[in-house]
């Protein structure tokens, strides 16, 4: 039996059993029959979404196995318009400044807001307590939240984190060949850009992922490939659509790499690398 079969028979049992338990629950039956008739129905249209989506995948990860990375000359020429509009661009001469836009979160606001909403309930607070109405222990937890938000404010603003990964790459030996291929290159995606961003430099390739930074020297690199990560999410066991993350990936002697972009980005990214000579595979990987 073929899905759909299958889809529409489990559809009219699920309704049908429906209905017969409702109306064994004192439901009137014209009730019953639509409440299982509209539950039947919402199986029957959240299978149907999932079986699309599935050929439509299907159909794009023969496309990506072959090396086409659109879904169809239409998503090409919107990749061509866009990419005339972004062209690579060469990173800020400064590698530390780049770093702190890529992990400030937009969350900075809204911690130095908190700080200042919970700096006047501490005001109010002190006043009850002089009036002898306070708790104690209110004062020191909402004063303990008040340097907790500061804290994440300051380290987000100042970009405690990009300082702490730009102070390991210091203590690399080759640091300095680092920093040079890195203001010397071409940059595909933008420091302010949630995912990643990657420097392709002349003696480096420098990935910039949410979790790390990652030179690679280019007379390291093996292979140089894309990759298509597909998520489907339910629930309750019930489909409820699907997400695609696009990388670059990066094979080299001291290990494999990847950075993740936009579907636009990880094209030109590796439009670049490709003209750049390195060992590219023109297939997709897919997951």
């Amino acid at each position: 039996m073929n899905g759909w079969k299958s889809t529409l028979l489990v559809t009219v049992v699920v309704g049908a059993g429906g209905a017969v338990m409702l109306s064994t629950q004192d439901v009137p039956p014209y009730w019953a029959i639509l409440i299982a008739a509209a539950v039947a129905l919402i199986m029957f249209l959240m299978d149907w979404w999932e079986r699309r989506d599935d050929k439509k995948s299907f159909e794009e990860a023969r496309k990506f196995e072959a090396g086409y990375a659109f879904k169809d000359q239409r998503e090409e020429q919107k990749y061509y318009a866009w990419a005339e509009s972004h062209p690579p661009r060469q990173p800020s001469k400064n590698m530390l400044s780049d770093l702190i836009a890529r992990y400030r979160t937009p969350g900075c606001a809204a911690e130095f807001l908190g700080v200042v909403a919970l700096g006047l309930i501490e005001i109010i607070l002190f006043k009850e307590k002089a009036e002898g109405k306070g708790e104690p222990a209110v004062i020191y937890i909402v004063m303990g939240g008040m340097i907790i938000l500061l804290y994440l404010g300051l380290s987000n603003l100042f970009g405690f984190k990009a300082r702490r990964l730009y102070g390991k790459l210091e203590e690399l030996p080759n640091f300095e060949h680092i920093r040079r291929s890195y203001a010397d290159g071409l940059m595909v995606g933008r420091p302010m850009n949630r995912i990643g961003y990657i420097s392709i430099g002349s003696e480096y390739i420098t990935l910039i992922a949410s979790k790390g930074i990652a030179p690679i020297d280019r007379s390291l690199i093996t292979r140089v490939c894309r990759a298509n990560m597909l998520t489907a999410y339910y629930t309750n066991d019930v489909y409820t659509g699907r997400k695609e993350s696009y990388f670059i990936k990066v094979y080299a002697a001291s290990g494999q790499y990847r950075v993740q972009l936009t579907k636009f980005q990880m094209v030109q990214a590796y439009e670049l690398l490709k003209r750049a000579g390195l060992p590219c595979d023109d297939t997709i990987e897919m997951r």
